[in-house]
């Protein structure tokens, strides 16, 4: 008696030993200790296989599958007593056991490896040289695909899942249709308790919905002479493929189609106490929500609402249709219900096949001992396109049997739609087999975010923390967007500016040939003012029509002047040099800087009097970046000629640009100036 229950001992020691071995691979272990101890694995795993098998979630979920089906739930009470005496009876099996009904680990994992056998996937995303080695593996192991009948098994266990559910199980074309959901909601929706509280009696009677439109920042954007009607076809072409391949859908969007008070909801402008001035929506999963709010408030975005509700409908959605397909689709359906520009995401998820190679001629590694070899569902490749409970169900099947570092990826795309554009961003994570579960779907999704976030700020010209940046000025006192030297500038520019040929302004009469200097000192501190956070050391320039603003600014920050000359003296011998082009000076001219002139912890305020193309400006930086260590940190002008994109042409450079007066065109000589945030404020600026 005393042998046998040593025995037992020895046995759970050994499967303790068996189950716990992925707790010793840590960060510090060698190839080789990895090796090993996956050797030590094998042994105990062939030793163990007659022993009891430990309770895991793979037994659980066929356990609970069994008691949950009809034939369960009617068992007569003959058959629980003997279920019964069965858990009673000492030396007998386990509650484990119980619940697995006797099946074996390997049975277990295979039967749920098989509900996910529709994605399974030939490929390897990481290493396309795998299927060579995959097939010589299955010759030596013999090994026959038509012996196991995927199909069948596949409508076994559908057929068991209509019977747990209810759903019908025909032949019909009933299971490709969405669900029936009830129409009546045991909750109040969004739109309904704000109507409750905010709507007023006046609403209007205007059949249309409210369609928010965002301008884009025409610095940013590239002109598009494409044809209308190409793209107008195009685009319907688009949607009628999305709405005949996707049937996903959302309960909530549904709801909100005919409601009156969505439709308010929606209209409504954004909470400006808040600090928000652009009212967008988002149908992402729910548990992102709060990160895509947090980075896009910083911007002024507000999201009236979420809708993360969406279902697949068939299997097409989970697995045929691309995610850029399904969140361009949610991105439209909920901007044709709302009218307000959207954001909407979708996730899918892979796991890359394992790379078996020809181990036959291996000492002491016969093929026939590896799990991967013989069960070609551990082996395959996985790929989903919507993640959730499927991912930790799929890995805690695979990990036994799968290499701890077999790579696992989540990769989503996320998609704004305004009606006008169309934007995809994407994030990426790559995550080992042995760390997986559905948790890590937050980090792709977050990254994705944050690069949507960088390009719509481009393409909208958004300001990082706007309503902040004005609440300080109004509490310190600082200089409104127009200022008292703009506007009189402005005033100069429309009275005495003249347009010669070319697109040539001409303001020679206060700023080139003559200087007005006191206009040039109080523009000169408006600069100053405006770009005085930057903190240059040094302020660069062009001779010389650069110097009627560079020295008043340098005055007033208190940091000198280095200018660059057209032409080289004869006491500069170590210089720089930067070519450029202009329409006033001519082309193949260049720009010249005394290499001491430019330290290597400097920080450079490029001044010039007009910004037009931006060839002269940009050469002035290429001075800069010849200076190691020195650095650019802002560019200010008088006048901007919008019309010639030289905002545009010095995005690259990621610093900030300042102007006076910006001249929107010239059109029949006639020059028409851009109204500047703040205009508005003009005649109490011109009274204080």
């Amino acid at each position: 008696m005393a042998k046998k229950k040593n025995k037992n001992q020895q046995a759970q020691q050994d499967l303790d030993n068996f189950n716990n071995w992925y707790d010793k691979v840590d960060e510090d272990a060698t190839p080789d200790e990895v090796f090993w101890e996956h050797m030590e694995r094998q042994k105990l795993y062939s030793q163990t296989s007659d022993q009891k098998k430990e309770f895991n979630i793979v037994d659980k979920m066929n356990a609970l599958n069994d008691l949950s089906s009809p034939s369960s739930s009617s068992a007569s009470p003959s058959q629980n007593n003997n279920m019964n005496n069965m858990n009673s009876q000492p030396n007998g099996s386990s509650s484990a056991s119980s619940y697995s009904n006797n099946i074996s680990q390997e049975k277990a994992t295979d039967a749920t490896l098989s509900s996910y056998a529709y994605a399974m996937v030939s490929d390897n995303f990481l290493d396309e040289d795998y299927l060579s080695f995959y097939e010589d593996a299955n010759e030596v192991n013999g090994f026959d695909e038509e012996d196991i009948d995927l199909e069948e098994q596949n409508r076994q266990i559908d057929e068991e899942y209509a019977s747990l559910f209810g759903e019908d199980s025909g032949d019909g074309e009933a299971k490709d249709k969405p669900k029936k959901v009830p129409s009546f909601s045991i909750y109040q929706e969004t739109w309904d308790a704000w109507a409750q509280k905010e709507l007023s009696d006046d609403e209007s009677d205007d059949g249309d919905v409210f369609k928010f439109r965002d301008t884009e920042d025409s610095e940013y954007l590239l002109n598009d002479d494409s044809d209308e009607t190409d793209d107008e076809k195009e685009e319907e072409e688009y949607k009628e493929r999305l709405r005949n391949t996707i049937s996903i859908y959302s309960q909530r969007l549904n709801n909100a189609m005919n409601n009156p008070n969505a439709k308010a909801f929606f209209s409504r402008s954004p909470d400006v106490s808040e600090g928000y001035d652009r009212m967008w929506v988002s149908a992402i999963d729910n548990a992102c929500m709060m990160n895509l709010i947090g980075v896009f408030r910083n911007y002024g975005i507000q999201f009236a609402d979420n809708f993360g509700d969406w279902e697949d409908s068939n299997e097409s959605d989970k697995l045929i249709e691309s995610i850029e397909d399904i969140a361009s689709y949610k991105a439209r359906k909920v901007y044709e219900v709302t009218g307000l520009p959207c954001i909407a995401s979708r996730t899918s998820f892979e796991i890359e096949p394992v790379k078996v190679t020809n181990t036959a001629n291996i000492p002491g590694m016969p093929v026939e001992k590896s799990p991967a070899s013989k069960n070609p569902r551990i082996a395959s490749g996985y790929r989903f396109n919507d993640c959730g409970s499927h991912i930790d169900h799929l890995v805690d099947a695979l990990l036994p049997y799968s290499e701890p570092t077999r790579i696992t990826r989540f990769r989503t795309c996320i998609c704004f739609y305004n009606g006008d554009m169309e934007i995809f961003d994407y994030g990426e994570c790559d995550v080992d087999l042995y760390f997986c579960n559905s948790l890590r779907t937050f980090i792709p999704n977050s990254h994705a975010i944050n690069e949507m976030c960088k390009t719509l700020q481009i393409a909208f010209g958004l300001e990082y923390q706007k309503w902040l940046k004005k609440r300080v000025y109004e509490a310190v006192g600082y200089p409104q967007r127009i200022g008292k030297a703009s506007l009189k500038l402005r005033d100069r520019v429309l009275k005495e500016g003249k347009v010669l040929q070319n697109d040539i302004i001409d303001v020679s009469a206060f700023m080139d040939s003559m200087v007005d200097v006191d206009l040039m000192d109080e523009c000169g501190d408006e600069l100053a003012q405006r770009l005085q956070d930057t903190k240059p050391t040094k302020i660069l320039t062009a001779a010389t029509t650069g110097l009627v603003i560079a020295l008043p600014i340098a005055k007033y920050l208190q940091v000198p002047v280095v200018y660059a000359r057209k032409e080289r003296s004869v006491v500069m011998s170590d210089t720089y040099t930067a070519a450029f082009s202009s329409k006033t000076v001519g082309r193949n001219r260049e720009f010249i800087v005394s290499k001491h002139h430019l330290s290597e912890d400097d920080r450079v305020l490029i001044i010039d009097d007009f910004l037009s193309g931006g060839s002269s400006q940009e050469a002035l930086l290429r001075i800069v970046s010849q200076k190691k260590g020195a650095k650019a940190v802002g560019i200010g002008v008088l006048m901007e000629k919008q019309y010639e994109s030289g905002r545009q042409f010095l995005s690259g450079y990621d610093i900030p640009i300042e102007s006076l007066v910006r001249v929107a065109t010239v059109k029949d000589g006639i020059i028409q100036l851009v109204e500047e945030d703040g205009f508005q404020n003009m005649n109490m600026i011109m009274n204080n």
